[in-house]
């Protein structure tokens, strides 16, 4: 059976990934983040904690990640909460 799909992220959402590309915190369950050149991260959680760890995954927390860039939880952390203010991250679960 197929179904239409509208967009990037009625696609990622078919295939098990969701597009986010707007300032809203976002709830996930992630394994990975891609995040686009232009992608500022102002808030990261893992694990659900409410602590920020952007500083521990971006060395240069304030600016762009500069190129097509993918991170994964360390120590198989998962990814809980994202905030970005400029860019797009693909949320792959």
């Amino acid at each position: 059976m197929s179904r239409k799909t509208t967009g990037q992220a009625t696609t990622a959402a078919h295939k098990g990934a969701t597009i986010i590309n707007d300032l809203d915190p976002h709830n996930i369950n992630a394994s990975m983040i891609t995040l686009s050149a232009d992608a500022v991260i102002s808030n990261l959680e893992v694990g659900g904690q409410a602590v920020d760890v952007k500083a521990s995954y971006v060395s240069t927390p304030a600016s762009a990640v500069g190129d097509y860039w993918s991170i994964t939880g360390l120590a198989g952390a998962e990814f809980t909460k994202i905030q970005l203010s400029a860019g797009t991250a693909n949320i792959v679960i």
